[in-house]
C-alpha cells in the first residue's frame, strides 16, 4: 500500500512540474533605436510577405543584410483613419520587446468608407534576438 501511495505522489509531482512554464522576462535592459518605415520605403521582398497576411492580425520579423524589420498588422478594418503608435521598443535579457497600439478614428472624424488594413513596419539595427510583441 505504501508503494502505491508513493507512486501516486511521485506521479502527481511529475504532472505538476510538467505544467510549469518559463516565462519570458519583459524587464527593460536598454532602449533600442528604431525608425517607422513609410510605405513607399518598405522593401519589395517584405511587401510580398505582408500582402497575403494583411486580412487578419499578424506579427512578423524580416531581415536583410543590414536591418531587422519588425511588423505588426491589425487585420481588416471597415474604414480608414486608423493610427498605430509604438508605446515602447526595447531589449530584454531574452530578446526584443515591441508594444504597439491601434487607435481608430475619433467619433467626430470624417473617414472614407474604404476598407483598410493597418500595419506598422519598424526598422532597427540587425539584432539576432527573438521578438516579443505586446498582446
Amino acid at each position: 500500500m505504501k508503494k502505491y501511495s508513493l507512486l501516486i505522489l511521485l506521479l502527481c509531482g511529475i504532472v505538476c512540474l510538467a505544467g510549469c512554464d518559463k516565462k519570458e522576462s519583459t524587464e527593460k535592459v536598454k532602449t533600442v533605436d528604431y525608425t517607422v518605415v513609410p510605405s513607399e520605403d518598405i522593401p519589395e521582398d517584405l511587401l510580398e510577405i505582408i500582402e497575403p497576411r494583411k486580412e487578419v492580425p499578424f506579427q512578423l520579423t524580416f531581415s536583410d543584410q543590414s536591418y531587422l524589420y519588425i511588423i505588426k498588422g491589425y487585420g481588416k478594418q471597415d474604414t480608414g483613419g486608423y493610427n498605430i503608435v509604438v508605446n515602447d521598443f526595447y531589449q530584454t535579457k531574452d530578446g526584443l520587446y515591441l508594444d504597439t497600439e491601434l487607435f481608430g478614428p475619433a467619433a467626430d472624424e470624417t473617414v472614407d468608407g474604404r476598407i483598410s488594413y493597418p500595419y506598422i513596419v519598424i526598422k532597427t539595427e540587425l539584432i539576432d534576438l527573438p521578438v516579443t510583441f505586446s498582446s
